[in-house]
C-alpha cells in the first residue's frame, strides 16, 4: 500500500477535521480522540452541519453511537439519530419504488443497470442504511429510452425535463429526471454514464461486465467493479467532490479493484486523472489505502493539481448542483475547464453556443429562425440568471 501525494490541509476547520477523522477506518475513535477535539472550542452546530451537507450522517451516528462518549452533547446525538432513523425510511422507500420500476421495465424487456441508490449502499457498505440517496438512478440502453418514459409515466411518473423542445435531446443530455406524482420520489432514467461519455462505454459493453447485487430476495443489476470506479470517480470530479461521502464510496470501492484490470481499463478509456484525483483526497482525508500497483496514478501531475483545486469547495459548505452558487460560479467554471481534455473544452464552449431547452422556453421561435439564438444566448443566459434570479 501507498501513501499519495500530501496536500495541504493546515486550514482546514477543526469541525471538519473531528468529521474527517470519524471517518477514517481507525480504532482510536475514543473518549480522549474526542475529547482532544472537543477541547479545542468545537463548535457542534458547525459540525452537524457540515455532517449533514456532506450527507456521512449514518456512519457518524454508527461511529459515536458505539462510542456513547459524554462529551457529545446530547441534542447532537438526538439529531443524528434522527436523521440515521429518517434515512432509513427513505432507503426503504427507494428500495420499494426500485423494485417496483425494475420489474415494470423488465416486463417490456428493458434492461437496467442501477448506478447509484440502494444497490450501491449494499454494494460498497454492506448496508443500505449507511449511505444516503435522495433518488434513483437507472441506466437503460439508448434505444430503450422512449418506452422506459412510458412505462414511468404509467407508474404515475412525471418528467421534469423540457427535452421534446429539442430535436437532438439524446445527444445533448445523458439522463431524463422524473419526480413521483404523490410520494415525491425522484428517479433520473440514464443512457450515458456522464455528459461525455460515448460509445466505447455502451450499454452492451456496461451489460457484459455488470455485478449483481441481492436485495429483497432478488438480483438488481449494478456496474462492475471498474466501470464504477470510473462512473464514481468522474461524477465526484465534475461535482469538485463538494460532498464527503463521493470519496467515502470511493475508499470502500478501493479494496475490491483489480489494479491489472483498472491499468486495461485507463489504456482503453482513459480516466487516469480524475481518478488519479479522487485517490490523492480519499488518502489525504480519509487516509485511504492505495494499492501500490497503482502509483502511476496518482503520480499525475494534473492528477495533483484538480486535489488541490477541489479543496476548495470540500473545505466550504457550498451546492453546486444543479447550479452552483453565485459566490463560487467563477472557481467552479474554471475548475471545470481545467477537469476537460482541449477536445471536451472545445464541445463544451460550443454546446453552450446551441440553443437549450430553457432558451427555447424563455423565447419560443419557430425552427426556421433558430438561428438566432447563437447571438441571442448571452442576453438570454443573462436574464435567466440575473435579472429573474
Amino acid at each position: 500500500m501507498i501513501k499519495a501525494a500530501k496536500i495541504d490541509l493546515s486550514d482546514i476547520s477543526n469541525e471538519l477535521s473531528f468529521l474527517l477523522f470519524i471517518l477514517r477506518d481507525v480504532q482510536e475513535l475514543d473518549e480522549k480522540r474526542i475529547r482532544e477535539y472537543a477541547s479545542n472550542n468545537m463548535k457542534w452546530d458547525s459540525f452537524i452541519q457540515l455532517t449533514l451537507h456532506h450527507r456521512v450522517y449514518p456512519i457518524v451516528y454508527l461511529k459515536l453511537n458505539q462510542i456513547r462518549s459524554s462529551l457529545i452533547p446530547a441534542d447532537i446525538m438526538e439529531m443524528l439519530r434522527y436523521h440515521y432513523n429518517s434515512n432509513i425510511i427513505k432507503m426503504m422507500q427507494l428500495t420499494r419504488e426500485m423494485n417496483k420500476i425494475c420489474d415494470k421495465l423488465s416486463d417490456d424487456s428493458i434492461r437496467t443497470i442501477l448506478l447509484k441508490g440502494p444497490t450501491l449502499a449494499i454494494q460498497l457498505y454492506g448496508d443500505m442504511s449507511h449511505r444516503t440517496s435522495k433518488d434513483l438512478d437507472i441506466l437503460l440502453d439508448v434505444e430503450d429510452v422512449e418506452r422506459a418514459e412510458e412505462v414511468m409515466t404509467r407508474l404515475g411518473y412525471e418528467l421534469e425535463d423540457k427535452h421534446s423542445l429539442n430535436h437532438n435531446w439524446k445527444e445533448k443530455m445523458h439522463h431524463l429526471s422524473f419526480r413521483h406524482k404523490e410520494n415525491s420520489v425522484q428517479v433520473e432514467i440514464h443512457w450515458r454514464l456522464n455528459p461525455n461519455s460515448s460509445d466505447s462505454h455502451s450499454f452492451n459493453r456496461l451489460w457484459g461486465r455488470r455485478n449483481n447485487v441481492l436485495l429483497l430476495n432478488r438480483e438488481f443489476h449494478c456496474l462492475g467493479n471498474e466501470d464504477l470506479l470510473y462512473y464514481l470517480a468522474d461524477h465526484g470530479a465534475r461535482h469538485a467532490w463538494f460532498r464527503l461521502r463521493w470519496l467515502m464510496d470511493i475508499d470502500r470501492l478501493m479494496p475490491k479493484i483489480d489494479s491489472g484490470k483498472m491499468h486495461d481499463y485507463f489504456r482503453q478509456y482513459g480516466g487516469q486523472s480524475f481518478t488519479g484525483q479522487a485517490f490523492i483526497l480519499a488518502s489525504n482525508l480519509l487516509d485511504s489505502k492505495i494499492p501500490h500497483s497503482m502509483n502511476q496514478v496518482t503520480n499525475n501531475k494534473k492528477a495533483l493539481r484538480l486535489a488541490k483545486t477541489s479543496l476548495f469547495f470540500i473545505k466550504r459548505i457550498v451546492k453546486l448542483n444543479p447550479v452552483p452558487e453565485k459566490s463560487v460560479v467563477w472557481h467552479y467554471f474554471r475548475y471545470t475547464l481545467s477537469l476537460m481534455t482541449g477536445r471536451q473544452r472545445a464541445r463544451y464552449l460550443l454546446n453552450h453556443l446551441e440553443p437549450n431547452v430553457e432558451d427555447m422556453s424563455l423565447l419560443p421561435l419557430y425552427k426556421p429562425f433558430h438561428f438566432l439564438y447563437v447571438p441571442l444566448r448571452p442576453f438570454l443566459w443573462f436574464w435567466r440568471n440575473i435579472i429573474n434570479n
